[in-house]
């Protein structure tokens, strides 16, 4: 009996595909039709008269208006379609796309066809020369399909209707075949979403999202840190079962899946229809549209969110559409909030403020419902509005007034006209800013001087039980160096690129201000858990310690010389004070209240062994960069996980030290 190439489905009653595209222009790539998940697919076939959710619950089918869209992010709405038989058309690059037979009347003359080949090759046929003869002239398209005959070998190809059947033609294909979608195996290993990260966008966003611009979207470049994540998270269960196996222990549960949603804001600020976009257009001068682009739609959006009244409107945009994101995703996902799902924060850029800031109002929030008065919250910071004295949500925050002829004005919120009468609906498992800008708002804030008189409080609540001592001996307090200053999420961290020329620390700002630059903390190296430095990094660190250790010495020897000669003429109480007014950071390590659980905010990428600061500062900002770094990616994984998943995957990736190479490269 001969075989058959190109019929992947053999059934009798072969199983259609499902398929979408974006648009009608079939010579673009992102046009072609492309087959769903097969899972998708199976699911279709049961239900073909109603919605469903395909693509993990991202999306919605619906085959009786033929379309497909998305539920949680914006997109263009994709047509859908089904198919048994398809056109297989070879591509430029040794790939291959289909085509769909979606004419009912040719699919079912083809489907004769072929029946009629299979019949006449059973053992009770007349013989495959009873149908090499035929042919099926096809309505979709100017040609005709016919059985060919090569060796011991039948496929069903396509010719042109005015072909002599000499060689040539196209292949036709049934069934599914080996198409692939990239991440549907993994995910289909993974348990169900037990976390949801929400990620707002940065500066540029509405450059990036451009047709014409190559540089990738926030929703493409989600798409790709999900499938990595993935991948990263199938890879440690294998190696953990595998474990497992070794040992005789029961096989590890497949970890759960974590789930990474957009937040666009950039339309808010962007709508051509608006009276402010139609000014800048007509105000934009004609000359090297390239750079004034980038200016209308980079630099325009760091201008805007600086003036309360767009601030406002941006933060309304997020809020809102984290609510409704929130609810809809639970009503997809009935099974997240009861099993205690977690919500997360990621803000790149500009992203990062807007999350800082709607951290800041559910902090005011959370504080006015814990009693505290509305011009008072319990940092001992008043709150007061441009309007009136003080406000259920700040607009504005002033510290307390620390003497007659001394206030530090200062706010670490955001700047806005009226309160915000809507928070965010949660508190968030974990926070993280990507090359963040927030550095440098917070200091156009005057949020220093705030946190300097936080921390001052503290300082004074610590000398008065210094001198209400139980032992009347008590000579040593631990006086606080960080400012106790916190927001409402359960760990935080700021990670940027040394590189990239946006990005500013946070930690020093919850340092004293007058505190010697020398003693300030070098942030943290960024590594993915169960890997050490890279070696050049390693030896950097050793020889800065070292440096540091010896200028340390030489400080405490200055500082003992300096207390005795002022213990001559200066009270021993006096001096105490003092030292508690002005501390020092000796070594040790420090904690950052900030962000609950984590005690350090400040996290770098570690550099390249070759590293031009310069050249590579111009891709530093972008979110390919920091999304595709493997490092930040399994630093992600590992805090994002559920907390008994944790020590499994640490476990795991010290196992798996050397077979790491698998994650995605950076």
């Amino acid at each position: 009996m001969p075989t058959w190439v190109g019929i992947e489905d053999g059934s009798a009653q072969a199983s259609k595909v499902w398929l979408a595209r974006q648009g009608d222009h079939q010579q673009q790539q992102e046009d072609w039709w492309k087959p769903l998940r097969k899972l998708d697919c199976e699911a279709l076939n049961v239900s073909p008269e109603k919605p469903i959710y395909i693509e993990e619950g991202r999306c919605t089918a619906d085959p009786v208006s033929g379309i497909v869209f998305y539920n949680f992010f914006r997109g263009h709405q994709r047509q859908l379609c089904s198919a048994i038989w398809f056109l297989r058309e070879e591509t430029s690059n040794k790939d291959f796309r289909l085509v769909p037979i979606t004419n009912d009347t040719d699919s079912a003359a083809i489907e004769a066809l072929y029946r009629a080949a299979v019949q006449a090759t059973s053992s009770l046929g007349k013989g495959i020369a009873s149908v090499l003869d035929q042919r099926v002239d096809l309505e979709q398209g100017n040609a005709k399909v016919k059985v060919v005959q090569t060796g011991n070998t039948l496929t069903m190809k396509q010719f042109p209707s005015n072909s002599w059947f000499i060689g040539g033609g196209q292949d036709l294909q049934r069934g599914y075949g080996p198409y692939v979608v990239e991440g549907e195996e993994d995910e289909t290993v993974l348990g169900p979403v037990r976390h949801l990260v929400f990620v707002v966008h940065g500066i540029g966003e509405a450059f990036f999202a451009r047709d014409d611009v190559k540089i990738p979207s926030l929703i493409n470049q989600m798409n790709a840190t999900r499938i990595h994540v993935q991948q990263k998270q199938v890879l440690l269960w294998k190696i953990a079962c595998q474990k497992a196996k070794k040992t005789g222990q029961a096989l590890p549960h497949p970890p759960n899946r974590i789930e990474f949603i957009p937040i666009e804001w950039f339309n808010r600020l962007h709508d051509s229809s608006t009276a402010l976009m139609k000014s800048l257009k007509a105000t934009t001068l004609q000359s090297i549209p390239a750079l004034r682009a980038i200016a209308n739609d980079v630099i325009f959006d760091v201008l805007m969110y600086l003036t309360p009244n767009f601030c406002e409107s941006v933060l309304e945009c997020v809020t809102t559409q984290v609510n409704e994101l929130y609810r809809a995703f639970a009503k997809v996902h009935p099974g997240f909030l009861p099993h205690g799902g977690k919500c997360s924060f990621i803000g790149h850029s500009l992203g990062s403020v807007i999350v800082w800031d709607l951290l800041s109002i559910l902090k005011d929030r959370d504080e006015a419902k814990a009693g505290t008065t509305a011009s008072m919250n319990t940092q001992g910071v008043a709150i007061a509005s441009p309007e009136k004295g003080g406000s259920d949500l700040g607009y504005q925050a002033y510290a307390k007034e620390t003497g007659a002829n001394q206030a530090c004005n200062g706010t670490w919120g955001p700047s806005l006209t009226k309160p915000m009468t809507r928070t965010i609906p949660f508190i968030p498992e974990c926070t993280v800013f990507l090359g963040s800008p927030l550095g440098m708002f917070l200091t156009l804030r005057g949020a220093h001087a705030v946190f300097d008189e936080l921390r001052d409080v503290a300082i004074k609540q610590a000398t008065h039980r210094v001198g209400e001592g139980k032992s009347g001996n008590d000579e040593h307090v631990d006086v606080p160096v960080t400012s106790p200053f916190s927001l409402p999420t359960g760990r935080l961290y700021n990670i940027f690129n040394p590189s990239d020329p946006v990005a500013y620390r946070i930690e020093p700002l919850l340092l004293p201000q007058d505190l010697d630059s020398a003693e300030l903390p070098a942030p943290r190296y960024l590594t993915a858990p169960g890997k050490d430095l890279k070696f050049h990094v390693k030896a950097k660190q050793i020889t800065d310690d070292l440096r540091k250790s010896i200028m340390d010495q030489k400080m405490v020897w200055g500082s003992l010389i300096e207390s005795a000669v002022s213990a001559l003429s200066t009270d021993v109480a006096t001096t105490k004070a003092a030292g508690l007014a002005k501390p020092h950071i000796h070594g040790g390590a420090l904690n950052f209240p900030l962000g609950g659980k984590s005690d350090r905010v400040d996290y770098s990428f570690q550099p390249a062994v070759i590293d031009n600061e310069y050249i590579s500062s111009v891709l530093a900002h972008s979110t390919a960069t920091y999304f595709g770094n493997s490092d930040l990616q399994e630093f992600l994984l590992t805090v994002m996980s559920e907390d008994e998943q944790h020590h499994g995957f640490l476990a795991a990736l010290e196992e798996a030290k050397g077979n790491t190479d698998h994650a995605p490269k950076s």
